[in-house]
């Protein structure tokens, strides 16, 4: 049996019952959390280009717009709910792999409320999705030289956003096989070594086209399409379409219902790249320690990884999808008590104090560093902050608050970050109704857990 076969034998037998509660309550969390940023991030800028787009060449599907009072037909809604997601860097996190539920989350709930799914069916194709694309990403990922030459996300990643599609219309393992096989005809280019220009663009990682392409490659399924049933199988498999240089099969299937992927997701609790996260961990501890703001300080310095002290110290970001990816931008925000917590601000970018804050902020690689992040997928960060009077304070962290193995960021703090993220779009009342019937989501049908959004 080849490969691809095997895989989509796998995924067609994965059932809502044989998922341990840990994995569901994970679930049903990443759920929540990605509607909280869909609906927030409806109001950003991005989302205001891309939605009324979306509009002019749909209406009046089954599927939710979030933020919004507009439907749209599956692909569509998920495109406008995906890019929403990622608008305010808030959405989830795997390291290196980027925000996985973005290509996976927007695209199940579109279909889900197409076929009028129950929430347990919408759970368990969430899980298979995150299991089938995060599994991919670890099989096909390539050597560090590749890397700096090949890089990107939402390529592969939509194989996410196929399997969650695949198993809400119940796919045979033949069809889902089909839908593999379609799915690159659909996918964007692993564009992230141009990712940094500038002006950096407001797709970001273009996962709303991953889902649409998704969607698309199960809808022509549907219609009678075939696919190529051995993708993944040989030298010219997916993994070299994509620009790797290596590929492990045996990670596809590896440990399948033993290890979930989806319980390594980390939670994002500042609206930055997840790699600045570890320095204003730092930061906000010697904040809480020592009782200082911006006008005590002299001076800071942040040792971290070269890769980021190369990519994010450049010039002063234009847009918060620059700032997303801006060290002393971050930690001069949180000086001023401007956290990103609820995604970055356009206002903020010309304040005054803010970046002359930032200029007394600098960078340069913390020793080991490099080999932790590339080998272990941590994010090492140590934080020097030189007061006034000449005293300095140093904190040091490895892992992220919200990540696995860091502080935690649990079912209470996720909720409260729903909160804070929805209740401005859609009203205090609506949030926590809509709150709590997604956290019954595995008692309800999709239809009717999103009915407050209505």
């Amino acid at each position: 049996m080849s490969l691809t076969q095997d895989v989509a034998n796998t995924v067609a037998s994965l059932t809502y019952d044989e998922l341990p509660a840990p994995v569901l309550d994970k679930a049903k969390l990443l759920v929540l959390d990605h509607v909280g940023c869909m609906i927030a991030g409806s109001t950003s800028r991005g989302a205001r280009q891309m939605t009324p787009y979306l509009a002019r060449i749909d209406s009046g599907g089954p599927s939710t717009v979030f933020g919004t009072s507009l439907r749209f037909h599956s692909a569509n809604a998920a495109h406008a709910n995906a890019h929403s997601a990622s608008m305010l860097s808030l959405d989830d996190s795997y390291v290196l792999f980027g925000h996985p539920g973005a290509s996976i989350i927007p695209a199940a709930l579109a279909v889900a409320e197409e076929v009028n799914s129950s929430g347990k069916a919408l759970i368990a194709a969430i899980v298979g999705g995150y299991e089938m694309s995060l599994r991919l990403g670890t099989a096909m990922r390539p050597t560090e030289d590749r890397r700096r030459h090949v890089s990107g996300l939402a390529h592969w990643q939509i194989f996410g956003a196929c399997t969650a599609a695949s198993l809400l219309h119940r796919f045979s393992a033949v069809q889902i096989a089909d839908a593999y096989g379609l799915t690159p005809m659909h996918a964007p280019l692993p564009f992230g070594r141009k990712f940094d220009s500038r002006p950096m663009s407001f797709l970001k990682n273009n996962y709303g086209w991953a889902n649409k392409g998704a969607i698309t490659a199960v809808d022509l399924v549907r219609e009678g399409f075939h696919g190529n049933r051995t993708i993944f199988d040989g030298d010219d498999g997916f993994w070299a379409m994509a620009g790797s240089d290596r590929f492990e099969a045996r990670s596809m299937l590896d440990r399948w219902g033993e290890r979930y992927f989806i319980i390594e997701t980390g939670f994002k609790p500042y609206g930055v790249c997840r790699w600045i996260h570890t320095a204003i961990d730092c930061l906000r501890a010697l904040q809480t320690r020592h009782r200082f703001d911006h006008a005590d300080i002299r001076c800071i310095h942040v040792e971290t990884v070269t890769e980021f002290v190369r990519d994010f110290n450049g010039p002063w970001p234009q847009s918060t999808i620059e700032a997303a990816f801006h060290i002393p931008y971050a930690l001069a925000l949180e000086l001023h008590d401007k956290s990103s917590v609820t995604g970055l601000r356009e206002d903020d970018l010309s304040d005054e104090g803010v970046k002359q804050t930032a200029a007394r902020i600098s960078l340069s690689t913390l020793p080991g560093a490099d080999e932790v992040f590339y080998a272990q997928r941590l994010l090492p960060a140590r934080v020097s902050v030189t007061l006034q009077n000449g005293k300095t304070l140093s904190a040091q962290a490895e892992v992220p608050t919200g990540a696995p193995g860091g502080p935690p960021f649990g079912q209470a703090e996720v909720e409260a970050k729903f909160l804070r993220l929805a209740s401005p779009v859609i009203g205090a009342i609506n949030a926590a109704r809509l709150k709590e019937s997604l956290l019954e989501l595995d008692g309800l049908s999709v239809r009717d857990a999103l009915k407050p959004c209505a």
